[in-house]
């Protein structure tokens, strides 16, 4: 399924596949909160949410994603 994805502002397309096998990106803590978001969603057309992770140094990391069907 195709989807359009908004990390912090930034807006591109993507698949359901890429994000279950966390290759959407570069950056392991993006992939990641794109797929805790692709869990959230389930069966609805799109979701919003924070995700906020931890890094080794115990460094804040807020990414504020949006997903929706197209």
């Amino acid at each position: 399924m195709k989807l359009r994805a908004i990390v912090n502002g930034v807006s591109f397309y993507t698949n359901t596949t890429a994000i279950k096998k966390r290759k959407v990106g570069d950056f392991g803590m993006i992939n990641d909160a794109l797929h805790y978001a692709l869990e959230l969603k389930g069966t609805n057309s799109g979701i919003g949410t924070t995700v906020r992770y931890y890094d080794h140094q115990m460094k804040q990391h807020t990414f504020q994603v949006q997903l929706n069907e197209v």
